[in-house]
């Protein structure tokens, strides 16, 4: 009789696996020719909302505490930036099912095309995820909510706060090996855009912090943006001199912005048909805030020439 629950706790975690993932799928490559019908930032902000509301409900149950670092300043973003976080969100969502139910680690597939449509389904299979691991635990749904306001700008701040917030849900706990092989693929990126090679990794010096790491990675946006305006692509409104103030950010949120950097990155190289080039660093065997910064010198670096 225990064998037989052991087995169909199995194929019931397998099923609910089977369905979050289809459901993922089927977000990720909702159709590009309806986009501006189907969804627009009103609908995406709203949803977020919802998410939002539930995320604290799932948080006061856990008794996780409640984040309240100062909220980033964002005049404008594009639908890519939403959604970009919004897969770091989901794959956040996955991990907190993991932890608290044993529920597969799934990771969404990158979309077919950045619409509207897209971003939606994203944000929406991300709550859905949620939702389905509430409905296990017992935990009720919020009633409703809805945003307050309505633009790409408004839906990524939000984003980013419920990102925050499940940094402080999670057990694991994000690591500079982490967002080191983060910036690793960024290089590569980069390379592939430039058509260069990769410089030699410079000096290294000891004593860096988290906080240093998402200080440099603040000064790769501001030349990933530079070199985003030359090639006319819409860019993120974030401010950078705000961001820069700030004093012991967690590791996770130096995680959070390297996934995004990398995405625009990515996003660059996508526009140029520019292949990733082979960028091959020496792993330390410890990994420390200072190795993930020296990494950083190198991506600043490489990012300079690209507004050249």
């Amino acid at each position: 009789m225990i064998r037989y629950a052991k087995v169909y706790r199995r194929l019931t975690m397998f099923r609910i696996a089977q369905r979050a993932m289809f459901a993922v799928m089927l977000a990720c490559s909702l159709g590009t020719a309806f986009a501006q019908e189907t969804a627009d930032a009103a609908q995406v902000a709203d949803t977020v909302a919802r998410l939002r509301a539930d995320i604290d409900g799932m948080r006061f149950v856990m008794g996780a505490p409640e984040v309240a670092s100062a909220r980033w300043q964002v005049t404008e973003a594009a639908p890519r930036h939403v959604l970009y976080t919004a897969q770091t969100l989901f794959s956040k969502v996955s991990r907190l099912a993991h932890e608290v139910a044993g529920e597969a680690l799934l990771e969404a597939p990158p979309p077919t095309a950045i619409t509207p449509a897209a971003v939606l389904g994203m944000v929406s299979a991300a709550h859905d995820r949620l939702l389905s691991l509430m409905a296990r635990v017992g935990v009720e749904p919020a009633r409703s909510a809805d945003a307050q306001t309505a633009t790409w700008a408004d839906a990524l701040v939000e984003l980013v706060d419920a990102n925050r917030q499940l940094n402080a849900m999670l057990v694991h706990e994000y690591r500079p090996a982490e967002i080191y092989d983060l910036v690793v693929e960024s290089i590569a990126h980069v390379a592939g855009i430039a058509d260069a090679p990769v410089p030699r990794l410079p000096r290294f010096t000891v004593g860096k912090t988290p906080t240093d790491v998402y200080k440099r990675l603040l000064d790769c946006y501001q030349l990933t943006r530079q070199a985003e305006a030359l090639r006319d692509m819409p860019t993120l409104g974030l401010n950078l001199r705000r961001e820069r103030r700030r004093a012991d950010v967690p590791p996770s949120e130096a995680y959070d912005l390297a996934r995004l950097l990398l995405a625009d990155i990515a996003g660059m190289a996508r526009l140029q048909s520019a292949p990733k080039a082979p960028a091959s660093f020496p792993r330390p065997t410890y990994l420390y805030s200072a190795h993930v910064y020296r990494l950083t010198d190198v991506l600043a670096g490489m990012l300079e020439t690209l507004d050249q």
